[in-house]
């Protein structure tokens, strides 16, 4: 009985021994079990706020439509057109509608008559528009350094060229000089230029020749004017048939200090005050918008997509190598846009400082008024 006895307390020790083990481990097997299951659920959960964080930091707008000026014959507003073609305008839930207007103190016209909501234009003019009392504002930088040059045809003497600038303004005494319209940038710098030469503007006959290719048509084949002020591709034409040079290039810093200083904000975007301020979400959106442009019209990747948009746009008629062209034109011109459409206060106190000199601009404008509160 007593070897019974401890027998069967044996057995019931082991059998506690065994429960309890077994107990723990159902109890420890069940803790991390639960903890998985709550490190899961918690991982779940930052995921979803993480995503509807993102969402609500992604702009969208309301479904509007901007109306959005852009230029002929060049690469005009790249921004516009790259985010209308390839659907970053739609990505943030508004419609890119890109209106060819050739000339940007039509562009503000059409600004403030609100034919169109985006103007790509001079900052002089946004300044010179609200003094006049038109409240416009410069929202951001579509291209920041100049994109203005001086070019002749070959046949042209210039005898103080070796010498450089200012020396050679004294071989365009008795010329015909080309540029896009009367009262317009390309004059009032050419004649900034003259000054610094020595000569006056009546020294040289002004004749408005358009764009480019009028410009070069005007110059090169007609020789209805010696030389022409103008923007791109001119430089490229000039370059590609070897008819003409570039004898004084703005875009790459050449030319009068005060135009230099300039750079930076050479071609920004303006808008009416009261749409940029009515439309947060949408000047959101267009940010974004064009962001996404230009970080696509920089990336190599899409070089030839580019040109493929653009072919159709850009035309040199019948003439031979125009493709080659337009490649070498577009190629050189992509690092001329902004990436960041970053406004330069610096530079806007320079256009002010300049066209308040020059009795553009007849009153003292305010660098803060002028631009958008919130513009980048």
């Amino acid at each position: 009985m007593r070897r019974a006895g401890i027998a069967k307390f044996g057995a019931l020790r082991l059998y506690e021994r065994t429960a309890g083990k077994s107990g723990r481990r159902k109890t420890e097997a069940t803790a991390v079990t639960g903890s998985h299951l709550m490190k899961a659920w918690l991982a779940a959960l930052l995921a979803t706020v993480l995503a509807n964080g993102a969402a609500s930091q992604t702009p969208k707008a309301n479904g509007e439509t901007l109306n959005i000026q852009n230029y002929a014959g060049t690469t005009g507003n790249m921004h516009a057109i790259i985010a209308k073609a390839k659907g970053f305008c739609q990505k943030y839930n508004f419609t890119c509608e890109v209106k060819t207007i050739n000339s940007a103190a039509l562009g503000i016209q059409a600004l403030i008559g609100k034919t169109i909501d985006v103007a790509q234009g001079g900052t002089e003019l946004a300044a010179a528009s609200q003094i006049a009392g038109g409240d416009v504002v410069v929202v951001a930088t579509s291209l920041p350094d100049n994109v203005l040059s001086v070019s002749t045809r070959t046949d042209v003497p210039l005898p103080n060229r070796q010498k450089g600038y200012p020396a050679i303004m004294k071989d365009f005494k008795g010329l015909k000089v080309g540029i896009t319209a009367r009262g317009t940038a390309s004059e009032m710098f050419f004649n900034t230029m003259l000054a610094e030469g020595g000569l006056q503007p009546s020294d040289v006959v002004y004749v408005a020749v358009g764009g480019p290719q009028t410009a070069y048509t005007t110059m090169v084949i007609g020789k209805q004017v010696d030389a022409a002020v103008m923007f791109q591709p001119l430089t490229q034409l000039c370059r590609f048939n070897k008819t003409c040079d570039t004898v004084i290039d703005m875009t790459q810093g050449e030319g009068p200090a005060a135009i230099k200083a300039m750079n930076g904000s050479s071609v920004p975007f303006i808008m009416r005050r009261e749409f940029a301020d009515s439309h947060p979400q949408l000047m959101e959106a267009f940010y974004a918008a064009f962001r996404d442009a230009a970080v696509w019209f920089n990336d190599p990747a899409n070089f030839e997509e580019l040109i493929k948009i653009y072919t159709p746009l850009v035309s040199f008629g019948e003439m031979p190598g125009a493709d080659e062209l337009r490649r070498e034109w577009i190629k050189s011109v992509i690092p001329a846009y902004s990436k960041e459409l970053k406004v330069d206060r610096q530079a806007i106190k320079a256009v002010i400082a300049y066209y308040s000199a020059a009795g553009i601009l007849d009153k003292p404008v305010d660098v803060d008024k002028l631009i958008w509160p919130k513009a980048p």
